[in-house]
């Protein structure tokens, strides 16, 4: 385990006087870079929710506090914590919390209706075209495409979203002409046509 950890665990507990501790994200599945922020979820007996956002021995910390009750009927919103490890628990809260998040998991995400499937595909041709305006919000509207592109990928197949990088790895192992389409459309001052491709790729689902 990263020695790392155990000084996360004891501020957290400290802080926020949490008795169950999750890492989750790039460091559970030991994928970090120096760039990686550490994420976490505290769980403690009671009180309000609370996210710890800082610099921490050097690493970027972002934590989630919640209470007990918080997490006792989770739903889709902690997805991002399937692959975590526990660093601390009582009473088996966090295996049982991990257990329930991957039994949501593994059901999969709700269907996409047909007809917001034709409303994703129309509103990124639209945004295209709006993008091609060359004043502010027309390069507003190129950096929102881009940015949103990704999570229409994945929604209009019925996947579940996870974020930047457990996507990009997916698309690099699974559809390597969908994942060189965003290199070419993410490149600064890339051309509109290779934003154009890209949105070809995403919508033919």
């Amino acid at each position: 385990m990263n020695p790392i950890f155990s000084k996360i665990r004891d501020h957290l507990k400290n802080k926020y006087n949490c008795h169950t501790i999750i890492i989750y994200g790039s460091f559970a599945r030991g994928e970090e870079s120096i760039t990686s922020d550490c994420d976490l979820i505290g769980i403690r007996e009671s009180g309000d929710f609370e996210r710890d956002c800082e610099i921490f021995e050097g690493i970027y910390l972002d934590a989630f506090i919640y209470s007990e009750a918080m997490v006792s009927s989770p739903d889709v919103s902690l997805i991002r914590i399937k692959d975590g490890i526990v660093l601390c628990q009582k009473n088996d809260i966090g295996e049982e919390l991990l257990k329930k998040i991957k039994d949501i998991f593994n059901t999969g995400p709700m269907k996409t209706p047909e007809w917001e499937k034709h409303e994703i595909s129309t509103w990124l041709n639209k945004m295209l075209m709006r993008a091609k305006q060359s004043d502010i919000e027309g390069h507003f509207r190129r950096h929102w495409l881009l940015h949103d592109l990704l999570e229409c990928y994945f929604k209009l197949r019925d996947q579940w979203y996870l974020g930047p990088k457990e996507s990009f790895q997916w698309l690099r192992n699974q559809d390597l002409y969908t994942y060189d389409a965003f290199s070419k459309a993410l490149i600064p001052d890339a051309s509109l046509d290779s934003i154009k491709l890209l949105i070809e790729r995403v919508i033919a689902a």
